[in-house]
């Protein structure tokens, strides 16, 4: 109401005042005060009147305002409570969540269960885990749910934590190697953590149980990977062997056979200086044939012996060479690989070893000959398995183990006499480093 007289000054009281003041000097200002006195009274009816309508229009307002405010107040209480609750059951799902992480975070894919199964037989344990993946989904143990909202709403959840964590797990399984195999497994786990954590507030997370599932998947997957490439290095490796033992066969064979033609050979000259020597007429002539008799019956006997040989080994297929060569230009000091062979020269053999495959020739510590080659390789290979460097290709044959131990098990495991060689001469590896300037001449 004051900024309404505010906004008409000449309504104010001290104008009235000055107007009726001046009654002694002239009538007139007296009339205008008393006609603006009129006038403030009517102006301030108005305003009462308007201040009056807008009290009771601000109480209404009010009024309004503060059943809204109560109404807030109550759902306010109602959201703090859910809140709580939930608020509980994160901490319940954390709680899990910790132990379970606490518990395989830390373990590396271990296969060695499954070495004793062949690939198609992994391949079916991995089809019965997925099988048992699907029970799990149909019997509702692949989650923990604690929400009591719609049923529709947590269907739809289910369905999608489910999807979420199947086709990441699908993606990290299919792309599972030797390197990698670790970290595929640390992944499982943190998808886990993570849709657990991003479905905690729905009342929803995967189980623990199949967790397990996917990283039982996960080794089986790897399992069979490598069991299959292991099975095509024994089948490459019996090829092989074949291989070799079919070289063995042929070098015996010919050598058999030059042995046969050199003794037939032998024979008929040892019979025409026979016929020769019985038609000699002095003595001279006959000590003549004598002596060539003589000689050619000694170079008979070493070849009748060696024949014999020979065709023992043919006979026994188990007669061979053991051998202990290393290489330290291609592997280092302390790597020994330890062989067999049945051919007739083991040298051939060490030296299709040190082919283009390697970057120098292999040097050869000791050959052994055996009438169980076979055996002694394989006593020899377990007495040092602890000391092998391919755990899962056996047949590569390669040990990090001291000579002096490699010696010491020889002498235990065969009676015959070994020549060894010590120190391996390397003459390209060393002539290489020569050239490189890395070692002194």
């Amino acid at each position: 109401m004051e900024n309404i007289v505010q906004k008409r000054w000449y309504l104010s009281t001290w104008v009235i005042a000055i107007l009726i003041a001046l009654w002694p000097i002239s009538w007139i200002p007296t009339i205008i005060g008393l006609i603006l006195i009129i006038m403030q009274q009517k102006v301030y009816g108005s305003a009462v009147d308007i201040l009056n309508k807008a009290t009771q229009e601000a109480e209404n307002l009010i009024n309004e305002a503060t059943q809204q405010v109560e109404q807030l107040n109550r759902e306010k209480e109602s959201l703090e409570k859910r809140l709580a609750e939930m608020n509980k059951e994160y901490a319940q799902l954390q709680d899990e969540l910790k132990s379970l992480t606490k518990e395989v975070i830390t373990a590396t894919v271990d296969i060695s269960a499954y070495d004793q199964f062949t690939s198609e037989e992994i391949k079916n344990k991995l089809q019965m885990l997925r099988l048992n993946q699907q029970d799990l989904i149909k019997k509702d143990k692949a989650l923990i749910i604690t929400a009591t909202d719609k049923k529709k709403i947590v269907e739809n959840n289910a369905k999608q934590i489910l999807r979420c964590f199947n086709a990441e797990c699908e993606n990290i399984i299919s792309q599972v190697n030797a390197r990698n195999v670790d970290t595929a497994r640390g992944k499982i786990i943190k998808s886990f953590e993570t849709l657990n954590r991003i479905f905690a507030t729905d009342g929803i997370a995967i189980s623990k149980e199949y967790l397990e599932a996917k990283l039982e998947e996960l080794n089986l997957v790897y399992a069979y990977a490598i069991k299959k490439e292991q099975e095509r290095e024994l089948q490459k490796a019996i090829r092989e062997q074949l291989l070799e033992e079919e070289k063995a066969r042929r070098e015996l064979e010919r050598e058999r056979l030059r042995l046969e033609k050199e003794e037939t050979h032998f024979r008929n000259e040892i019979k025409k200086l026979m016929a020769h020597m019985q038609k000699a007429t002095t003595e001279v002539e006959k000590s003549f044939y004598i002596e060539q008799i003589k000689s050619l019956e000694e170079k008979l006997e070493q070849i009748v012996k060696d024949k014999e040989d020979i065709i023992n080994r043919e006979q026994n297929t188990r007669a061979g060479f053991v051998y202990i060569i290393s290489n330290i230009g291609a592997f280092g000091e302390d790597v020994y690989k330890i062989g067999m062979t049945r051919r007739l020269d083991p040298l051939d053999r060490i030296y299709e070893l040190g082919d283009a495959s390697v970057p120098f020739k292999f040097d050869v510590h000791a050959i052994i000959f055996s009438e169980d080659a076979p055996a002694l390789e394989a006593a020899l290979h377990e007495r040092f398995r602890e000391y092998e460097l391919n755990k899962l290709n056996p047949r590569k044959e390669f040990f990090k183990v001291p000579l002096s131990e490699i010696q010491k098990a020889v002498s235990e495991l065969h009676s015959g006499p070994v020549s060894w060689t010590i120190e391996p001469p390397a003459e390209e590896y060393r002539e290489s480093l020569r050239r490189a300037g890395k070692l002194a001449s």
